[in-house]
């Protein structure tokens, strides 16, 4: 299983500052009904093991942080990223914008998009991206702004009607 970007430093820094164990960070996290126990989140903090999404979504909430923070980037790169910054699981994005979910991580596996219209608006809001922003995150070749036909405007006359 591919697991996402971890920061250990990050991590560690959010623990300590709210003042909680590693034990009470575990305590928490089976509370929100992920199981795991205080040697995972030692190891995580050493960084001889990144969590799943799963674990990173709960330790997240139990930090009071976001995913990206604990993820160490500065923004997301790649639809896979720009999902987990969510905090959405693929069947959970895949159900929201009416796609299957095998094909949805298939799109994420092959850093590729051919959603059609209704399923890439529903992305753009579900992960508050512009259709620049999914272009550049699935790699795909961006126009230059020069190259991008200008809609025309609307002509009023003087009277209100077009």
């Amino acid at each position: 299983m591919n697991r996402p970007p971890f920061s250990p430093d990050i991590a560690r820094s959010a623990r300590q500052d709210l003042g909680l164990s590693p034990h009470q960070v575990a305590e928490q996290m089976n509370a929100y009904g992920v199981v795991v126990d205080i040697t995972l989140v030692h190891a995580w903090e050493a960084g001889e093991y990144r969590p799943t999404e799963d674990e990173l979504f709960a330790l997240a909430d139990v930090l009071w942080c976001r995913a990206k923070d604990l993820m160490g980037i500065e923004s997301p790169r790649t639809l896979t990223e720009h999902r987990l910054v969510r905090q959405f699981s693929t069947d959970r994005l895949a159900r929201s914008i009416g796609m299957d979910t095998a094909r949805y991580e298939r799109a994420e596996e092959t850093n590729t998009w051919s959603g059609d219209g209704r399923q890439t608006s529903a992305l753009l809001r579900m992960l508050d991206l512009t259709p620049l922003r999914l272009a550049q995150a699935t790699g795909q070749p961006v126009a230059p702004q020069s190259a991008i036909p200008r809609q025309s405007r609307p002509t009023w006359s003087r009277g209100g009607t077009r």
